[in-house]
């Protein structure tokens, strides 16, 4: 026996088992290959690695539908295996589950819970929830056409709906009527959140769905009266270019009331400023929640910089002219002074003058006085002597007299 044939037959066969075991499923492999040492097996025709087969096609007016499916066989060892493969086609889409709300009328608005689907219904657990503290819940009146049997609740800020049908049922429009009236006075707009906890077909299999809410509008954000404490204050600095509301802390905005479209405006989703200032303005939200601000419009930091100290640089340019304007200011007061002192002075001179006039004239009028009547002293005694005179020429006519006798 030639041992090295037969180590190398041996060989060769655990080699081709290898391949056999690691070979690629979508690839036929002739695992009967003739191999050195071994003996012929009868080799299987090659198959092709993939076959499409189109599925016989529907066609009508509005959809066309197309379903194909993939083949491919595998040879191991004589033994012929089969794989396929057909893509999942959805069967139908989504139930509409919805709330239809009315307008408001009287403070009282309708929500009804509609439900749109090609199912039979056997099963419906539906919630609606809403802010107690601006709309109320008042009653809930069921749709008999609906068939089967339906129990409500509510309590603080919810409303369960819960529908059971054996049979199942395939109505298709309003199931039940909330009644709700407004609380609050100032309400612009709320919304009421649909929850579908549960919905199943008569098999009890779940439904797949699709939820709409119910948005309730009220009156406009502009006719409401608000109180200054219910604003909350944002400073905003002046810009030329537009401004987001994500910039000054507001996200989800809807829509934008502006009071005052002197200092502010809102366009195209952002805000722009046009003077410095402030104004009020009422934002709904996208859930339909309302926000109240009051925007302040100030210069920017970086502008004030910039005049202070372009203030400061004119106020260093020029010393000399402000200490040149601070002596001439000096001269002017001065010359005041002297002319008011100069004044002061002649008034006084001339009210002396005045005074040392009329003392002079009255000094005069003494003088004249005193002289008249000095002249008249004199005429007396010029008028005395005479009489003496004719006194005496009495007495020596007496005299003469008595010498004659």
């Amino acid at each position: 026996m030639d041992f090295k044939k037969v180590t190398v037959g041996f060989f060769a066969a655990v080699m081709a088992m290898t391949s056999v075991c690691f070979a690629d499923p979508e690839t036929p492999v002739n695992c009967c290959a003739k191999t050195p040492g071994t003996t012929d097996v009868p080799a299987t025709d090659p198959v092709p690695e993939t076959t499409t087969t189109a599925q016989p096609q529907r066609e009508d007016t509005e959809t066309t539908t197309t379903t194909t499916a993939q083949t491919w066989e595998t040879t191991t060892w004589g033994t012929t295996t089969s794989y396929s493969y057909v893509p999942d086609t959805p069967t139908s889409t989504p139930t509409v589950v919805k709330l239809v709300v009315s307008e408001v009328k009287d403070k009282k608005f309708t929500a009804k819970i509609n439900i749109q689907c090609d199912h039979l219904i056997s099963n419906a657990s539906i919630s609606v929830g809403y802010d107690d503290s601006l709309v109320e819940f008042e009653k809930c009146e069921t749709n008999d056409k609906a068939g089967g049997m339906a129990v409500d609740n509510a309590f603080a800020g919810k409303f369960v709906y819960n529908y059971v049908n054996a049979d199942g049922t395939d109505f298709d429009g309003d199931y039940a009527t909330l009644h709700f009236k407004v609380a609050d006075e100032k309400l612009t707009s709320t919304v009421l959140y649909l929850t579908v906890n549960s919905l199943d077909d008569e098999n009890l299999n779940a439904i797949s769905n699709q939820v709409e809410n119910g948005i309730v509008k009220y009156q406009d954000a502009a006719d409401v009266q608000q109180d200054d404490s219910d604003y909350i204050e944002i400073d905003v600095d002046y810009s030329k270019y537009p401004i987001a509301p994500e910039d000054i802390g507001l996200t989800d905005v809807d829509s934008v009331t502006v009071a005052n479209g002197e200092v502010l405006i809102f366009e195209d989703g952002k805000f722009q400023t046009l003077s410095t200032g402030e104004t009020k303005i009422d934002i709904v939200y996208k859930d339909g929640s309302v926000g109240h601000f009051k925007i302040v419009i100030k210069e920017p930091e970086a502008v004030k910089l910039e005049s202070s100290e372009a203030e400061a640089t004119s106020k260093a340019a020029s010393p000399a002219s402000e200490k040149k304007s601070g002596s001439s200011m000096g001269v002017i007061i001065g010359v005041v002074c002297v002319l008011c002192v100069a004044l002061i002075a002649a008034e006084y001179l001339m009210i002396v003058k005045n005074k040392t006039v009329g003392d002079n004239k009255s000094a005069n009028k003494d003088n004249d006085k005193d002289i008249h009547d000095t002249d008249e002293s004199d005429d007396t005694n010029l008028s005395e002597p005479d009489e003496n005179e004719e006194q005496e020429e009495t007495d020596n006519t007496d005299d003469d007299t008595d010498t004659e006798e």
